[in-house]
């Protein structure tokens, strides 16, 4: 049988085998039930669970003042990665003076808020520049935006707008480097 032959065949099980390269999302009984793969999972118990709560209190999340995200113009509760704090929002000893924890917060909600308005998906990717001494840390998400001025940096972050926590389904936005979870 040619494969568009497959495509074109109506029956369930072809239509089941092919269903999302070949995942199927539901399985079929011999009696010709059907019946969900994930009603296989409901009996298991998680493992561990990780909440926002816990990952704030281990300083691994920074929760964002409320006060703060609303001049952003954002109305849920963000959080920010402990890396993409340190890095990005704490000011470098060699800029001090010169810079300010809150400007360089408010620069990243600014930037995240503009970039969120012009997204429909619960995954923003979103840049900002940032000046940080050229200490050679340079990380993958960065890039010289002028060769002629090192101190600046193009930043990449992500954004995921998802639940909260597991126990609490509200929207919150959670801001971390491209390659973190």
């Amino acid at each position: 049988m040619h494969p568009v032959d497959l495509i074109l065949d109506s029956s369930m099980a072809v239509r089941q085998k092919f269903k999302f390269n070949g995942v199927p999302d539901a399985t079929i009984s011999p009696q010709g039930k059907r019946r969900s793969i994930m009603n296989d999972f409901k009996s298991l118990k998680p493992i561990s669970v990780y909440s926002t709560k816990q990952a704030v209190g281990d300083g691994f999340l920074i929760q964002v003042d409320q006060k703060i995200s609303q001049e952003a113009g954002i109305r849920h509760p963000v959080y920010l990665t402990r890396s993409v704090w340190d890095k990005y929002v704490e000011v470098p000893k060699e800029m001090e003076g010169h810079q300010d924890e809150a400007g360089r917060l408010g620069d990243v909600l600014f930037m995240f808020a503009f970039f969120a308005r012009k997204e429909s998906s619960s995954r923003v990717l979103f840049k900002l520049l940032v000046q940080l001494p050229d200490a050679g840390d340079w990380e993958q998400n960065e890039k010289v935006t002028d060769r002629s001025n090192r101190l600046l940096r193009e930043v990449t972050l992500k954004a995921l707008i998802i639940a909260r926590d597991f126990d609490d389904p509200s929207p919150a936005i959670f801001i971390m480097k491209p390659f973190e979870d």
